[in-house]
């Protein structure tokens, strides 16, 4: 009975440690569990933290990236600068010089004249002309007074120096292509072609130097420019635009005069010395078989050296 008494004993006794061992386990388990979860917690924090706080000290603080920074505001602007600068020389900025009036001036003169406002010439035209002296110059492009860059072309029209008397051919009622070459063979140059509405098209209706009215068989100077006025007909018409490429000034005038239009405004190139050699090398509007023009109308021509 003792004996029985004894085992119970010592089988509640183990069980009571056994109890608490387990739950004093438990226990330290727990507390373990919370310490860890409150040492995240609170690294998390700190990392939080230290990321709220380094996030604008990155960008304030970094000296290399601060050093770039301070290095493209100073280059930039000093860059733009010589830009600007360099462009000022290349186009010579603000150097320019008036041109002068080169009107009376005779051939002789004009070398002197150009080197010491600092410009070039060069004579594209010479005419004869009654009232002006022989061998000056009458007429300039750019116009007196003009502001142009050192070295510029000026292009001039002289008079002729060795003239003769010739008479000017009857053409009236003839057509363009038949008066152009009758007045040619004289020496005579053809000027403006100005067209008006008659009933005969292409036909020769008046004639004029400088605006005065001549007649059939009056004598004129050789080389002299006479303007045509010719009949267009009831309609308006129109020409195909003419190819002019690689034609010299000459072999274009006769081709715009056969085709009813005028010469424009010409153009040359930097480097042309002689204005008779030279040839086209584009003209405005260019040659299309679908690109037309009224009669009368004008082509602007652009030359170089051949």
């Amino acid at each position: 009975m003792l004996t029985n008494i004894y085992v119970f004993i010592v089988c509640i006794y183990n069980n009571y440690n056994s109890i608490f061992i387990i739950t004093f386990a438990l226990n330290s388990r727990m507390e373990e569990e919370n310490k860890i979860q409150e040492d995240n917690q609170e690294e998390y924090k700190n990392q939080e933290t230290d990321f709220y706080e380094s996030k604008p000290k990155s960008f304030i603080s970094d000296k290399p990236l601060l050093k770039n920074f301070l290095l493209a505001s100073i280059t930039l602007p000093l860059l733009f600068f010589i830009y600007l600068k360099f462009l000022d020389i290349y186009t010579l900025h603000d150097r320019y010089v008036i041109v002068p009036d080169y009107s009376g001036y005779k051939l002789a003169q004009l070398d002197s004249i150009s080197e010491k406002n600092k410009l070039r010439y060069v004579i594209i035209d010479s005419i004869s002309d009654l009232n002006q002296p022989k061998g000056i110059v009458i007429n300039q492009e750019p116009k007196p007074k003009t502001k142009v860059k050192k070295k510029r072309r000026i292009y001039l029209t002289v008079t002729e120096t060795n003239t003769s008397i010739v008479q000017f051919p009857d053409v009236y009622d003839l057509t363009l292509r038949q008066a152009l070459r009758k007045i040619e063979i004289v020496g005579l140059k053809v000027g403006k072609l100005e067209y008006r509405s008659d009933i005969a098209t292409n036909k020769i209706l008046d004639f004029n130097v400088n605006g005065i009215s001549i007649y059939a068989n009056q004598e004129i100077l050789k080389g002299t420019v006479v303007n045509l006025v010719v009949g267009r007909g009831l309609s308006d018409e129109y020409v195909i635009v003419p190819d002019l490429i690689d034609l010299n000034r000459v072999a274009a005038h006769i081709v715009l005069k056969t085709s009813s239009l005028n010469i424009g405004t010409e153009f040359y190139d930097e480097n042309v010395v002689d204005s008779s050699n030279a040839v086209i090398y584009k003209q405005t509007p260019p040659h299309d078989n679908q690109n037309q023009l009224k009669l009368g109308s004008t082509i602007d021509i652009f030359f170089k050296n051949p």
